[in-house]
């Protein structure tokens, strides 16, 4: 028997009330550029100690300060003026020379999986809701180290930062095989503050991981007293494509790193309404079914990341994006050491 009017409506609403927020959301990012600038670390510098390949508000600069501004985005979510960034990726050819792989974007998976510190309950965060503020505006953080070539997996610090090629799953350092179209550089923003400073001298001092004593880890979790606030967390996948290539050890990152150890990327807050950011979870019934998807799109329809020009172009420098380059930009010297590589979680 086909449903009736009422039936019909009667399901909707049960589908309604026994809906469940989303406590994750996903943002996509078109390039924004490649140039040796670094707000964060180097500001006001020209140029930076290495490449980076950049997403977000066209603001982007060597000058950046209080909050990320900008005509507009090459993300998808239209409100999203931050600016996300992480060392480029070369292939060594055999001849000496390198070739700057294309630079696909960046996706990123906004959480609300993180909860304040708690001394009436310590280690255990209330299933729903979590307590993760939106970013206070002008934020800047850093996930990573660019100096780094070995690993020590007991380092939340380092448990964040993991490469993956295709989909054959993410692993510590650089993969032991490419499959030939795609490596994505993977990070794990902190997502605990100390609730005083937006920055601070080696840009990680003001921002922590969850504890792990308190049942948290680099994804989400309680958490520590010394950095109390809990934020939103981001977990973003900057990507790059390989173009045939398969040997893992023709790669090098524009830092000159080789293992992949010193994969890193920073975040400089610039949504313009960290309240509805904040608000987007509990409006959200899936990833898939969320009007938080549409938030900001001029159609009401789904929007898609487009690549944007700088506000401010930097100045020209051959970095290798009309062919190769006879060395890495900045004179980088190419590490040759060998690190074992690992799964992640082995």
């Amino acid at each position: 028997m086909a449903p009736t009017l009422l039936s019909i409506t009667t399901l909707l609403s049960l589908s309604v009330i026994h809906a469940v927020a989303s406590s994750v959301w996903t943002l996509n990012c078109a390039p924004l550029l490649q140039a040796r600038l670094d707000p964060i670390k180097q500001p006001g510098v020209w140029p930076s100690s290495h490449v980076h390949a950049v997403v977000g508000s066209t603001a982007f600069a060597q000058h950046m300060i209080g909050v990320s501004s900008g005509k507009a985005t090459t993300c998808d979510k239209a409100t999203d003026h931050s600016n996300y960034w992480s060392p480029t990726l070369y292939h060594m050819r055999s001849d000496g020379q390198y070739d700057l792989l294309p630079f696909t974007g960046m996706v990123a998976y906004y959480q609300n999986y993180t909860c304040s510190h708690s001394s009436m309950n310590p280690g255990y965060c209330p299933s729903t809701p979590r307590d993760a503020q939106a970013f206070p505006p002008g934020l800047r953080m850093l996930a990573g180290d660019s100096d780094r070539r070995t690993l020590n997996k007991t380092d939340q610090w380092q448990q964040a930062i993991l490469l993956e090629s295709g989909n054959n799953g993410e692993v510590y350092g650089m993969p032991p095989r490419l499959d030939g179209s795609r490596i994505s550089g993977h990070v794990r923003f902190p997502s605990c503050w100390d609730g005083k400073n937006l920055d601070s001298p080696d840009h990680k001092s003001h921002m922590a991981y969850p504890d792990p004593v308190l049942h948290g880890d680099t994804q989400g979790g309680m958490c520590p007293l010394s950095h109390p606030v809990a934020l939103l967390n981001i977990g973003a996948e900057f990507g790059w494509s390989l173009n045939g290539i398969t040997d893992p050890g023709s790669l090098v990152f524009a830092n000159g790193d080789t293992t992949g150890y010193g994969f890193h990327a920073d975040f400089f807050m610039g949504w313009e309404n960290p309240t509805a950011l904040q608000d987007s979870f509990a409006n959200c019934m899936t990833n898939d079914n969320c009007p938080w998807r549409k938030f900001g799109s001029p159609t009401g329809m789904d929007p898609n990341p487009i690549s944007q020009t700088p506000d401010v172009l930097p100045p020209l420098e051959n970095i290798g994006l009309s062919g190769p380059v006879g060395k890495l930009p900045g004179n980088n010297a190419v590490f040759k050491g060998h690190s074992k590589r690992y799964a992640r979680g082995v």
